[in-house]
């Protein structure tokens, strides 16, 4: 990806480096902060990346007792994908001619970089966290911003205005955290993205609501097409922002320990020329090549895709929860088999003559689960909508 110069130079000038060791990014803290308060910082770290319950709103409140400690963790998990938002932020550079707000601005590099790429522009940043905002207004007093105000304030007790412009970027996860918490990562699309799309729904008000007619939503988000985004666009649409199909995309982006991958989705508060779900497989068709062993989202999406009958789905559940999927159907040159769970998602392509061999290890798979009280097995079919 190439990086627009004033991105590069904006990055160089707050000074965000990329780390390529974890332990570099340990020892970049320590530095700029303290070494007791990069032990902290990397235990909750640590603890995340093992699955333990910390909340996202108490690592953002550690993360910004400071602005030098907060630009050094986001330079190590943002900095990948501010490339993407600051390229995103450019290239919509036709919208930005009034007021702008940027939701969960945490400690206000994004907001700052509107700001200072948009003199003519009154930016407003938002985030519930006090510190952030505090860290923010420091940033913008270093750069010498006057067109740039930030303000603690939960978006939903915001009141209505008519913005040119709304982002969203990197928050949708924290801001709907209790809503979505409880959801699973996988199962049928429909229904799963249904669930989504209710969790959230007020969210998506909210940003509405502050959007003039015709302005701009930015959306980057860790929700992708391998969960969630379908929930997302429906959520917007069914509150009158749609999707240009044309614009929106599947992004990765690196940071200092993994690469990750991000829903890109530029809407305006206008009347629907595609559907969500047109917009969804508009974008997955980009990339797409049919009959072809994959996996993550394009597992996913080929099943729906290429199915030329009824999906027929197996759903196991331990107790209440979903923890596995396989579903089988008719392909043009034979048929297709998926097998998807909280950490996979994969598709293969066999002939009828492999038809007797899958079946036998479908079934051998699922006798596992049988005969035991704590599983319960549920069988259904499906049709793809075209």
């Amino acid at each position: 990806m190439v990086t627009y110069e004033q991105v590069e130079n904006y990055i160089k000038q707050i000074g965000l480096k990329p780390f390529k060791t974890p332990d570099k990014f340990a020892v970049a803290l320590a530095s700029k902060t303290d070494k007791a308060y990069a032990r902290e910082v990397l235990n909750q770290l640590n603890a995340r990346a093992q699955g333990a319950p910390v909340s996202n709103k108490a690592f953002y409140e550690l993360k910004n007792q400071s602005l030098p400690g907060s630009l050094v963790i986001s330079a190590a998990f943002d900095l990948g994908i501010f490339k993407r938002i600051g390229n995103l932020i450019v290239d919509s550079k036709d919208y930005f001619n009034g007021t702008v707000l940027d939701v969960g601005c945490d400690c206000g590099i994004v907001t700052c970089f509107m700001a200072k790429q948009y003199p003519q522009c009154k930016i407003v940043g938002v985030d519930v966290n006090a510190a952030a905002i505090e860290n923010a207004k420091a940033l913008a007093q270093r750069l010498e911003l006057d067109n740039v105000e930030f303000v603690c304030d939960d978006i939903y007790e915001a009141e209505e205005c008519d913005y040119s412009v709304v982002t969203s970027f990197r928050c949708l996860l924290d801001i709907t955290e209790k809503e979505t918490k409880p959801l699973a990562f996988f199962g049928e699309r429909a229904e799963r993205e249904e669930q989504y799309c209710n969790a959230f729904a007020n969210y998506a008000k909210a940003l509405a609501d502050c959007l003039k007619d015709g302005g701009l939503l930015l959306s980057v988000e860790r929700y992708t097409a391998e969960y969630g985004w379908l929930g997302w666009l429906s959520a917007l649409s069914a509150n009158g922002v749609n999707a240009d199909s044309n614009k929106c995309k599947v992004v990765g982006a690196a940071d200092v320990s993994s690469r990750k991958e991000y829903s890109l989705t530029v809407l305006t508060k206008s009347p629907a020329e595609k559907t969500p779900l047109e917009v969804f497989d508009f974008v997955m068709s980009k990339n797409f090549k049919g009959g072809k062993a994959c996996d993550g989202a394009q597992a996913e999406f080929a099943l729906y895709k290429e199915a030329e009958s009824d999906i027929q789905f197996t759903d196991v559940y331990k107790k209440e929860r979903l923890i596995h999927q396989y579903a089988f159907a008719k392909a043009a040159d034979g048929y297709m088999a998926y097998d998807a769970s909280a950490t996979k998602r994969k598709l293969t392509y066999f002939r009828d003559n492999k038809l007797d061999y899958v079946e036998k290890d479908y079934n051998s798979k699922l006798d596992l689960y049988k005969n035991n009280e704590i599983f319960s097995i549920k069988t259904y079919k499906i049709t793809p909508k075209r």
